[in-house]
């Protein structure tokens, strides 16, 4: 059995100049930012743009879906629109339920904001599969800001 250290816990045990964790990686004030969407026939491709813009520098924590039974072969997407899936991918919203962040690549995403056309500060859901999504949504993203 072995004992091994994640990333961050070795650079606060390293203690040097060089080696120092970017603000709200330890000891952070996470901020919460929370929508819904009461969604009526909602077709396929449609984009539903969720609270407010992010700051430019936060780091998203963990992004967390709630929702009814949307429809039979209705998926969900959440991510921005430089990337539509960032945070969930495909999410099957045929029942009620909720799912937390499954990508690996949005948690502790930085918004950066590189390209203005398609800015990665503004949360969005993407209506996918092949239905159409009629229901209550919620979103909730934490993120820090330091």
């Amino acid at each position: 059995m072995a004992t091994v250290k994640g990333v961050n816990r070795t650079i606060l045990d390293a203690k040097t100049v060089d080696h120092t964790l970017e603000a709200g990686l330890a000891e952070g004030s996470v901020k919460v930012m929370v929508d819904t969407y009461e969604a009526s026939a909602l077709a396929q491709a449609s984009i539903i743009e969720m609270g407010g813009e992010l700051p430019i520098g936060a780091k998203v924590i963990m992004v967390m879906l709630i929702h009814d039974a949307i429809g039979g072969s209705v998926t969900l997407d959440v991510g921005d629109l430089e990337d539509v899936d960032r945070y969930l991918d495909g999410v099957d919203v045929s029942g009620a339920g909720s799912t937390v962040s499954n990508l690996a690549d949005g948690v502790e995403y930085k918004i950066d904001m590189t390209t203005a056309a398609t800015p990665d500060n503004q949360v969005v859901l993407t209506i996918g599969g092949s239905g159409t999504a009629t229901g209550t949504i919620k979103l909730v993203v934490y993120y820090v800001n330091e």
